[in-house]
């Protein structure tokens, strides 16, 4: 058992009022694998940053060590045990530096304004998550991005096909958004960095879809 624990409920719970989307929730969350991050979109990184800092320094000992690196509108706020990263806040105000994406500045706040309430541990907390859309948006544009180093991120696209087969996406929605904020490249049945999408209903879906 790690001598830091981490309480990301008394964290995002004074995050309640503040505008922000946590990317890609883990599964466990509020509990954590040790190395783990959380990716968090929001207007103030600066002010969320020192929301996590004033209820993580608690945790201070001579074990634990709080490192903050500041990018250009990223912060990663670290909370280290024995000089290895224990939790990792990684905070955004902007759009990631995709370079096989294009993608339009404007969805960064896109995803924020339309984010959506996710109730966790019945209801003893709730956290801003992406709406669904955006959700698979951002699973598909890491694919893209990823996948070519990455082939584990076919994941993102099972994950979109179970969403359709389910019937739980609007396509024309999410086609008509996907087509406003990016500029992606043609899907096809294979190319030297992908491999065929994983379900031919899918493949008929994006082969429709036809950017610049």
């Amino acid at each position: 058992m790690p001598n830091c624990k981490i309480d990301l409920i008394q964290i995002f719970k004074l995050l309640e009022n503040k505008f922000y989307c946590i990317i890609k929730i883990p599964d466990e969350f509020p509990e954590y694998a040790i190395g783990s991050d959380i990716d968090i979109f929001c207007y103030d990184i600066n002010n969320i940053a020192n929301i996590i800092l004033q209820n993580t320094n608690q945790y201070i000992s001579d074990k634990i060590t709080i490192e903050i690196k500041e990018l250009n509108k990223q912060i990663y706020v670290d909370i280290k045990e024995y000089d290895k990263i224990h939790f990792r806040f990684d905070l955004y105000g902007e759009l990631p530096n995709y370079k096989n994406v294009k993608i339009k500045p404007c969805l960064f706040s896109s995803i924020i304004e339309h984010a959506t309430s996710k109730s966790i541990l019945n209801n003893e907390l709730t956290v801003k998550v992406p709406c669904l859309i955006d959700e698979i948006i951002i699973r598909y544009i890491e694919y893209h991005e990823w996948y070519a180093q990455r082939p584990d991120k076919i994941k993102h696209i099972n994950y979109i096909e179970k969403m359709i087969d389910l019937e739980m996406v609007d396509t024309t929605l999410f086609f008509d958004k996907l087509h406003y904020y990016t500029e992606l490249p043609m899907v096809t049945e294979s190319t030297n960095n992908q491999t065929p999408l994983s379900k031919k209903s899918f493949k008929e879906i994006f082969r429709c879809i036809r950017f610049k």
